[in-house]
């Protein structure tokens, strides 16, 4: 890819979510339309978006095949969780900030920051590939995610139902159609394909005002949240990037694992933080400062290894 092409799009990413952050913190945007609009994007665009990738794409992938990419998909996700186990245990930390640290660099924001990326990169093939991931993100943040938060804090343990996400059935939807290939209505197809059209500018703007109520200088102020972010965003995509090259050469599934591995920090860490009764606030700066910091990144794993 073309570097202006990929500036061009890194552009459009940035400015749509500037505008969503200096709205949130202007209040314009207040936290109740932040949820509705990033239930809106994940729960009905990002599902058309996915089921979009398989009727706009003409491949046939074996049982083996589909196997491998569900093997590099968990390698990828389970690397994150690995590096961050180690590197909360071996750095000091307050104990009522290690679980949040460990996840703001185990979790990326894969939905609302990979998918519409790969997506503008690389198209559909991309987009099915990386839907793959929802498999283990979910089962990792509902099972280990929530025990490390829920230490001592709350009763409310690991639920099957809430693995269950929308993305999740979208993501199985997806590979069933990619495997059957059911014959597909036109005017559902044209109707799939528009809804998915809207997801890349909402999940911008979604996570500008998602981070709105959290100051810029404030997420810039604590040493050890850059080492999150540089965990977060540096050592777990190149890892990644050469641990996925031992099982797979294909180019395009390389570049969506490096993609949503060097994503920044998610914010539904801060969500399951607060929900926990951990510190909020800490995990909120770090999610603002990886995602501005991941702005330079991603075009640079881009243009260095794509």
């Amino acid at each position: 890819m073309e570097l202006s092409v990929l500036l061009n799009k890194m552009f459009v990413f940035v400015v749509l979510m500037v505008i969503g952050y200096v709205l949130a913190r202007r209040g314009v945007l207040d936290r109740s339309f932040t949820k509705a609009a990033s239930n809106l994007t994940l729960n009905v665009f990002m599902a058309a978006t996915i089921v979009n990738s398989v009727l706009n794409v003409d491949a046939s992938l074996s049982w083996a095949e589909l196997g491998k990419i569900q093997l590099v998909v968990w390698v990828m996700q389970l690397t994150g969780y690995v590096l961050a186990w180690l590197v909360a245990r071996v750095v000091p930390c307050e104990e009522e900030h290690r679980p949040g640290f460990e996840l703001l660099m185990s979790m990326g924001n894969s939905m609302f920051i990979a998918l519409p990326l790969v997506d503008a990169l690389y198209g559909p093939v991309a987009v099915f590939y990386m839907s793959m991931t929802c498999i283990p993100f979910n089962i990792l943040l509902y099972s280990y995610g929530v025990w490390r938060l829920n230490s001592g804090r709350s009763r409310k343990g690991f639920r099957f139902r809430d693995i269950l996400s929308v993305p999740l059935i979208a993501a199985l939807i997806a590979l069933a159609i990619f495997l059957l290939k059911p014959p597909v209505p036109t005017a559902l197809k044209g109707l799939i394909g528009a809804m998915s059209g809207a997801t890349m500018p909402l999940s911008m703007i979604v996570i500008g005002s998602s981070l709105g109520s959290v100051s810029l200088f404030d997420a810039f102020k604590h040493g050890r949240l850059y080492l999150a972010s540089f965990v977060r965003l540096i050592l777990i995509p190149l890892l990644t990037w050469f641990l996925c090259r031992l099982l797979t050469q294909d180019p395009v599934l390389l570049m969506t694992m490096l993609i949503t591995a060097g994503c920044p920090s998610a914010v539904v860490v801060t969500v399951l933080s607060i929900q926990y009764g951990r510190d909020g606030v800490f995990t909120a700066e770090g999610t603002l400062q990886s995602t501005v910091l991941s702005m330079i990144t991603l075009p640079l794993w881009v243009m260095i290894l794509g």
